[in-house]
């Protein structure tokens, strides 16, 4: 059976504390993340963040109510792609080229955000945080596709100087 991965939402937040705001399209920006989110920023780790729409849906199962999308503050929600195990790795979201880079760990804030227990339901499911190879426009209804994964090991050994490097610069900014 051959399944199709999708872009399923899009959230962003244009101030710190502000509401998250769904949208249909968006333009992504190489190195940067997306433009009009405060999160995202040049040699920033984590430029996009993506979800699973399936952990979602657990999460809010073991909660005993529906989590709204968004609710997670992860800028994408993506369905029919297991995301945990592709750190390292390259996603295609439409014509938008990703490398996962590390797991996004729940935080105290999802109980604030989403309600007591939360951080605990996404335990393990939180999604990933991804570095921008090359931007572009995404759309909900885009197709998810994990790109040749050949050099994961050598992307994982290069992450550690690059993070340094990115710390380092956003020092040297202000």
């Amino acid at each position: 059976m051959n399944l199709t991965a999708e872009v399923v939402s899009i959230h962003i937040v244009k101030k710190q504390k502000s509401t998250v705001e769904p949208c249909n399209l968006v333009t992504v920006r190489a190195n940067f993340g997306i433009e009009g989110d405060y999160r995202s920023g040049k040699y920033q780790d984590g430029q996009i963040t993506l979800v699973e729409a399936e952990a979602m849906d657990k999460a809010s199962r073991r909660l005993g109510y529906e989590i709204s999308a968004g609710a997670s503050r992860r800028q994408i929600m993506v369905k029919g792609i297991s995301l945990n195990r592709l750190i390292g790795h390259r996603l295609r979201l439409g014509s938008v080229l990703l490398e996962g880079e590390a797991l996004c760990k729940p935080c105290s804030n999802m109980d604030q955000r989403i309600g007591a227990g939360a951080k605990e339901a996404m335990n393990g499911k939180g999604g990933i945080r991804c570095r921008v190879i090359r931007g572009g426009r995404l759309r909900v209804g885009d197709s998810v596709t994990i790109e040749d994964s050949s050099l994961v090991f050598f992307r994982k050994l290069l992450r550690f100087p690059r993070k340094g490097i990115y710390s380092a610069m956003r020092i040297f900014q202000r």
